[in-house]
């Protein structure tokens, strides 16, 4: 996986972050989306599936970068 960008290392002061997780809101902040726009976009298969922690919806963060460098310049 290359580099968290810093934008993403700022947001998680130094936590592992390919082992990092995040919500929907979390997400969508990132995005500067709403969290409807966030899901809309895991329907659709441009972002990955989330994964349950007990009752906690996460997405993978180093998933989520990788799912948003795939996405062409047409389609975000």
């Amino acid at each position: 996986m290359t580099d968290p960008t810093p934008q993403f290392a700022e947001v998680f002061n130094g936590a592992d972050l390919p082992a990092a997780v995040i919500s929907a809101r979390t997400g969508a902040e990132l995005l500067d989306v709403s969290e409807r726009q966030w899901h809309r976009l895991v329907q659709r298969g441009l972002l990955p599936k989330p994964i349950r922690l007990g009752r906690n919806t996460r997405w993978k963060l180093a998933e989520v970068e990788a799912a948003l460098d795939a996405i062409p310049p047409s389609e975000a």
